[in-house]
């Protein structure tokens, strides 16, 4: 019974990692494509209200608070308690997978990540979901000796 258990938190971690990674990933691309957009504007003498670079820092940091946020709601919403180490290796993950194919994505905002990587992301997340899961229940107490 045991096994059911945390095959179920495992795939419930699978689930929500794949559209976290989903939507930071939309947001990522979707930032990173207005940061030329304004990067390309600003070099005809156009304005469209930003610089090209604020839309690139925007793109980051939005994609690193979406994906702790859809991770833990998401969990949260499938009654999973103790998620914290899986949010934390998510966020922690999902830096290091942007950080890596940041170059990639940034000449060419409307393709998708490498599939390396990115499995890997949602593969170790989903894994870590078991580290601090709650057990079945209570330990038995044992009797101090001598009563």
């Amino acid at each position: 019974m045991q096994a059911t258990h945390v095959a179920r938190r495992v795939a419930k971690a699978l689930a929500v990692t794949v559209v976290a990674a989903a939507l930071s990933h939309l947001l990522l691309s979707d930032g990173l494509s207005l940061s030329q957009w304004q990067q390309a504007a600003a070099n005809v003498g156009g304005d469209l209200g930003g610089s090209g670079d604020t839309a690139f820092s925007a793109a980051v940091v939005n994609t690193l608070l979406a994906m702790p946020a859809v991770l833990w709601l998401g969990m949260r919403l499938l009654r999973e308690r103790r998620v914290y180490v899986t949010v934390l290796v998510g966020t922690v993950g999902w830096f290091f997978t942007v950080g890596q194919c940041i170059d990639r994505l940034a000449e060419r905002p409307d393709t998708v990540m490498p599939l390396g990587p990115l499995a890997l992301f949602v593969v170790v997340t989903a894994l870590s979901s078991v580290v601090l899961r709650p057990g079945p229940g209570p330990l038995p107490q044992s009797r101090p000796s001598g009563e």
